[in-house]
């Protein structure tokens, strides 16, 4: 009979100890995937903070309207592409692009400088460290600026400069230069 009762209140501890450890569990695994949803929350926002692009850009010059298209990364060739938009309401302007001594340069996030690999606009001509095209009045004029040696593990551009020079494309004066940057640039990378 002792050892009736002694198994008897061995199982009924063990029952106890066993609904008690299952109700802790329980409550454990409750607490953890609540911790595990606010923190994947978290994982999102610093991830959509990241990979926002919330770029500034500055014009050359207060008369013409400098856009940001898009900033795509090529892995393979190791470029960045940077697709740009220049439209105005002067009369025909002729614009060049410095491309020599003061070619534009973009820096990185780590404060690598990248040197200018490439510039197109449309129906553009290079000659004597410029390439210069022809921005008719209140026409868009799209341009890419390539940028080399930008390794795939640089997510941003911390800042993109360069100096361009415009004047009337009938002559008669009105000359300027001024530089442009563009800051805060995240990289699309392909």
């Amino acid at each position: 009979m002792l050892k009736f009762k002694l198994l008897f209140c061995l199982i009924v501890a063990s029952l106890t100890l066993s609904a008690q450890t299952t109700e802790t569990l329980k409550k454990e695994i409750e607490r953890l995937l609540e911790e595990n949803t606010r923190l994947r929350e978290k994982l999102e926002f610093c991830d959509v903070f990241n990979h926002s692009n919330q770029f500034e850009t500055k014009s050359f010059s207060s008369k013409f309207d400098f856009k940001v298209l898009a900033c795509k990364g090529l892995r393979i060739d190791q470029v960045v592409e940077i697709e740009v938009l220049i439209t105005h309401n002067l009369p025909h302007q002729k614009m060049s692009l410095y491309t020599g001594s003061e070619a534009p340069v973009a820096y990185g996030e780590m404060g690598d400088s990248f040197e200018l690999r490439e510039v197109k606009f449309s129906h553009s001509k290079t000659g004597f460290g410029v390439e210069r095209f022809m921005a008719p009045t209140g026409i868009p004029i799209k341009g890419k600026l390539t940028f080399r040696n930008i390794l795939p593990s640089t997510d941003r551009l911390s800042l993109v400069t360069g100096t361009f020079l415009f004047q009337n494309q009938d002559g008669g004066g009105n000359e300027g230069e001024g530089s442009f940057e563009i800051r805060n640039l995240t990289i699309d990378w392909d």
